[in-house]
Formats: C-alpha cells, structure tokens, sequence
C-alpha cells in the first residue's frame, strides 16, 4: 500500500481492535512517517456519532481555537474577509467567531449545525475564502489528498489542528490520540509528512511543533505562532486588549434570522 500523502513504500505499524470488535491494521510511510489505516472498514458506524462521547474537549478545545484564531487573523489575514471551517461539527467554533466580529461560514458533511444554523456555505464549495480552518479533522481523513485537493481550490490559507506523532512513533495502545476507543482517528502525521502534504498543493508550512500548523500560498511570519505571555494580574485587563474589538455579529445574526423565519410564517 502506497503512502496516501507522498506515495513511499509502508510498513505494518501494528495491528490492533477498535472499539473492542474491529480489527485495524495501522501502516507507517518509510519516508514521510505518515501512519494511516488503508480501509477503516468501520468508518459508517462511528460516524453515526459524529461527535464522539469521550471528546470530552469540545468546548475548551473551540475556546482555545478562537483565541489562536483572533491572533491569527489579526497579525496575518484580511480580517474583514469571509472564512469557512471545514468539518465544523456543532457549529460552535463559527458562531464563537462570529461573536468575535469575523464572517465565518460552516460545512460539515457528516454533521448537524446547532450552533451556527443559517450561516453555511453552499454547497458544493467555492471560494474564495480569506482562510479555511480545520481544526481536529486532518486525523480523521481517510484520504487527505482528496480533501485537499478541494480545499486548495477556495482559498490560499488554510488553519488546522492535528497532534504531531511523537518520536520514536508510539503503537496504538501507547499513546491516547489513536482514539481505539472511537476509531475516528485514522490518519497520524510527522512535520515532515504534513509538509509534504503542503508542497503537494502549492503550499508552504508553519507549525508550532505540536498541534498547530499553517499551509499557505504566500510568506509566513515566523512568529505567527508567538503570543505574549500573560501579564501581571495588574496589568491583565489592561493590556489583554492589545487585539482589536471588533463589532460582534451576534445581535446581528440574531435578527436575520428572526426576520427569516418571520418571513417564512
């Protein structure tokens, strides 16, 4: 089985159960590192739930993701532009931005949208957008390829989150992010193997090394991922407004789709 991103020779990973009942054969690229499951026969049925019981990070995982995104947006991106996230769940993390004053759309194709209704990108996709987020997704493809091949034809940026293996890389049992208890997680990448994925599509990466990483068509800053540590407590609310305030869309958004559904009374 080729490698899906860089099409090197793979090697048996380990073989393990997901969910207690499937068998899974993990397989590693000799060259790019990335280790994937060939044919996650399991897929349908774990995507009955899409968001899985013991995620039990959601909430401050879309917390922590808008604030890295406002910092993001605001040293790097035309904050006035129209962003989408890609595999956007609920919808909580759009209607957290949207809050925070920037015009981001939801897609999901294996979701419900609770948290974001009547803001959703049509369907099929077309750009562009100012950025695509991705945040936990990646570790769910089973063909990246083929979601990138679709992302890089709406925008030049795209934001994404996926823990980077650790070295040496750990077997299934040994380390908590193969989720073999929900079996979502079916592809795990090195650095090198998410650049390879970059330069494949005319990208270029910035990572912070661990969860955090950038494709983007033109120059990177390489501190894009630098925040200034906390202040004192004194100076806290003070200077945590080193970031712009910008209008929030909640009260608008509101009364759009009141007015809509008004409408359709």
């Amino acid at each position: 089985m080729p490698c899906k991103i860089c099409n090197g020779s793979t090697v048996e990973h380990a073989r393990t159960l997901i969910k207690n009942k499937y068998q899974a054969l993990f397989v590693r690229c000799e060259d790019c590192g990335f280790i994937f499951v060939p044919e996650p026969t399991w897929i349908a049925e774990v995507y009955a739930e899409p968001i899985n019981r013991s995620d039990t990070g959601y909430v401050s995982r879309n917390l922590w993701a808008r604030d890295k995104m406002r910092y993001c947006i605001e040293t790097y991106l035309n904050p006035a532009g129209i962003f989408l996230d890609y595999a956007a769940g609920y919808g909580m993390f759009v209607r957290l931005m949207r809050d925070a004053g920037y015009d981001f759309r939801w897609a999901d194709m294996y979701c419900e949208n609770l948290f974001s209704r009547g803001f959703e990108a049509p369907t099929p996709l077309a750009g562009p957008f100012e950025c695509v987020t991705a945040f936990e997704v990646f570790e769910h493809l089973v063909n990246p390829g083929d979601e990138m091949e679709i992302i890089s034809k709406i925008t030049t940026c795209l934001v994404l989150s996926t823990k980077l293996l650790p070295e040496p890389a750990p077997k299934p049992e040994d380390w908590w992010y193969f989720g073999l208890e929900h079996g979502q997680h079916v592809a795990l990448y090195t650095r090198k193997s998410l650049d390879a994925l970059a330069r494949r599509f005319g990208f270029q990466m910035a990572t912070n090394g661990d969860d955090l990483h950038i494709f983007s068509k033109r120059a990177i800053p390489q501190n894009i991922f630098y925040q200034p540590p906390l202040p004192p407590r004194w100076q806290f609310w003070k200077e945590r407004k080193t970031l712009p305030t910008r209008p929030s869309f909640t009260m608008k958004d509101h009364d759009l789709i009141a007015n809509e559904i008004l409408r359709k009374k």
